[in-house]
């Protein structure tokens, strides 16, 4: 009884969302003037983006991921949804004070011998304090979580996938992105970040696999202080992108350490850092790296990695035709009514870049670029792709930034090699070939 009053409830909230979202949709479609297809889906995207912000966490997170997946929604839509911010206000210190001495089993001020009640962040699943371990003098970062999250990440799932299915039925363009299967990850991957022992199993994973890397860093765990609601790290005070300049910090040796930071992560490791942006990395002189928030990791099984592998040692030899089998056939979904029209597509794609040059290329927007080629013709690409370039991204756009001379291609090829069993002159050479 108790759980139908609060989907109830928490229904008649969704409904008051949805009425905010068809206000913001119709005044976002007059201000634009002549209505396009483009505008529409800008518009639909400022609704879900206020909708999501009126419900909370859970949605402002659904909304976050659902940004991420290019593969699956529209490019002007999900340019809407990036707008999303991981901000949300802060839950009162009375309630990081209870959680804490709940979980630790012993009053703050035995454990601490300083602690900031003003976080130093607050976003949709946890917030941040600082402090001072009475046992060590050691300054730590607090990552708590917030109160009765689980239990309204709960209750949100069950109306989300009711949704889903409801508008499956009604909406057969639905069926083709599979919207149920793909609200059900959505929720799946917050359900995963709201439990944070599976965030320092991650931290603990990414450390051992970049030991032998003085370059790539993540924040030291203190296990004794750790639980699923809390998560105590070292404080690390790193120099942020826009803060280089006169930091000491070595641009170049930063952006090569990222490229390979990811490149080693997608096609060697199969773990891959999955909610990486500028906000979650940190510098330190000469040109350390340092990776945060790794609640949301993305795991490729054997057959994916080798795969992504070859996906792109085909793009960087210039060869479209296997750049589209690959795609094809590792397709969950396909529906494509021209096999012939969707390869040339793909081809004239690839051998347009290998015209301009790779040194001059942006790989993930092309990427993108393909992505909107599979739309067309009804292929949808394995999730993973879209995770995989989302990194790519992240690390393709500071390499850009600080070191415009470097190349995505370039910088990835000894991983390839190594992914593939191939000899580095050897692929090398192949790239050169067709440059």
């Amino acid at each position: 009884m108790r759980h139908a009053w609060q989907i109830a409830r928490r229904s008649v909230q969704m409904l008051r969302a949805v009425l905010l979202a068809a206000w913001v949709f119709l005044s976002s479609s007059f201000r634009s003037g002549r209505p396009t297809a483009d505008s529409g889906l800008r518009a639909l995207g400022r609704a879900i983006v206020a909708a999501c912000g009126s419900l909370g966490a859970t949605f402002i997170k659904v909304g976050q991921i659902a940004s991420t997946r290019a593969d699956l929604l529209p490019r002007p839509l999900v340019d809407e949804l990036t707008r999303l911010q991981d901000q949300v206000p802060a839950f009162p210190f009375g309630e990081v004070r209870r959680i804490i001495e709940t979980e630790l089993h012993h009053p703050l001020e035995e454990l601490f011998d300083e602690f900031d009640e003003a976080p130093l962040a607050a976003a949709s699943v946890a917030q941040v304090h600082s402090a001072r371990l009475r046992a060590t003098g050691e300054r730590v970062a607090i990552k708590v979580r917030r109160p009765e999250i689980l239990e309204k990440v709960r209750l949100d799932r069950s109306i989300l996938l009711f949704i889903a299915r409801a508008l499956e039925r009604l909406v057969p363009s639905m069926r083709l992105i599979s919207f149920e299967d793909a609200m059900r990850n959505f929720c799946a991957a917050v359900e995963e970040q709201i439990h944070l022992v599976g965030e320092a199993d991650n931290n603990r994973r990414f450390t051992q696999a970049f030991a032998d890397d003085p370059d790539i860093h993540f924040p030291k765990l203190y296990p004794a202080y750790c639980s699923d609601a809390l998560l105590t790290m070292e404080l690390i005070e790193g120099v942020r992108e826009s803060e280089l300049e006169g930091a000491g910090i070595d641009p170049l040796r930063i952006a090569r350490a990222g490229l390979r930071c990811v490149c080693r992560m997608i096609f060697l490791h199969g773990f891959v850092h999955a909610d990486l942006h500028p906000g979650n990395m940190r510098f330190h002189a000469p040109g350390q790296v340092i990776l945060f928030d790794l609640g949301l990791v993305g795991s490729l099984i054997e057959e994916d990695r080798l795969s992504l592998a070859e996906l792109m040692f085909a793009f960087a030899t210039g060869d479209g035709v296997t750049v589209a089998r690959l795609f094809h056939d590792n397709a969950p979904y396909k529906a494509t009514a021209d096999y012939a029209a969707y390869e040339r597509e793909i081809v004239e794609l690839v051998t347009s870049l290998h015209r301009r040059g790779l040194g001059k290329l942006q790989v993930t927007l092309e990427i993108g670029r393909i992505f909107d080629i599979l739309r067309r013709h009804h292929i949808r690409a394995r999730s993973h792709m879209t995770m995989v370039n989302l990194a790519l991204m992240t690390a393709e756009g500071l390499g850009k930034r600080l070191a415009p001379q470097l190349s995505l291609t370039d910088e990835a090829l000894p991983y390839l090699a190594e992914a593939l069993g191939i000899a580095p002159s050897s692929i090398h050479a192949a790239t050169q070939a067709t440059a």
